[in-house]
């Protein structure tokens, strides 16, 4: 194991350890009464511990095996917790969209806190995507000249002192809020075909939010 790259790959496991328990609690604090009248109360209940005991599963999972130093196995569980996230965030998009076309009663306040929250996963949830795909990646074994799937100002010029300079986690949740914000790239391109996917349903999920779930929501506030 190569000494100079250990402190880097340590301190970004850890960030995204963090990162994946902090996503959970904040997404479990997202509104479940919003979707009360689509299931019977104690399926609800059921739902919602099955979901929370899965997603919180997948990260001691995370833990686990980040101690036993299994790269490849380490890779594959973070997919798996992060997809749960994202899917979690993707079918919450969709039932709140589906609540404004129902005419229920809510309180919109509430609607307002709820895409607050989902703004915070969104960004959290593609860092880490980005992250994942993009080389060194978690494998520090991985071939230095592997393709890039994001060029940041960084690897494009000959910028002085900068010759050496390997993205961290935190550029990656730089790029997920810039792409959350403004719904589409700003100084850092998506080169692969995977990184434009990722950007677009992130954008996608983005605009949705604002535009048409807290438009909503404003609107009937005022």
């Amino acid at each position: 194991m190569n000494p100079k790259k250990q402190p880097f790959q340590i301190s970004s496991l850890m960030t995204v350890v963090i990162v994946l328990i902090l996503t959970i609690i904040i997404e479990s604090s997202i509104s479940f009464t919003l979707i009360s009248g689509v299931f019977k109360f104690q399926d609800l209940e059921l739902l919602q511990l099955t979901w929370l005991l899965l997603r919180v599963g997948s990260v001691f999972a995370v833990i686990l095996i980040w101690k036993l130093n299994r790269p490849t196995l380490l890779f594959q569980a973070i997919i798996f917790a992060n997809s749960l996230l994202t899917l979690g965030l993707a079918t919450t998009t969709f039932r709140l969209i589906g609540l404004l076309f129902q005419n229920n009663n809510f309180e919109a306040v509430s609607l307002l806190e709820d895409v607050a929250l989902m703004a915070v996963v969104n960004i959290l949830t593609f860092s880490i995507w980005y992250w994942l795909i993009d080389p060194p990646g978690i494998d520090e074994s991985q071939p230095s000249d592997a393709p890039w799937d994001f060029l940041f100002p960084q690897r494009g010029d000959t910028i002085p002192r900068y010759e050496n300079w390997i993205p961290r986690y935190t550029d990656y949740l730089y790029l997920a809020f810039t792409t959350s914000v403004a719904f589409s790239p700003t100084d850092v391109l998506p080169l692969t075909r995977r990184a434009k996917a990722l950007m677009s349903f992130q954008a996608g999920v983005s605009l949705i939010s604002i535009t048409v779930i807290a438009g909503s929501a404003i609107n009937i506030i005022g």
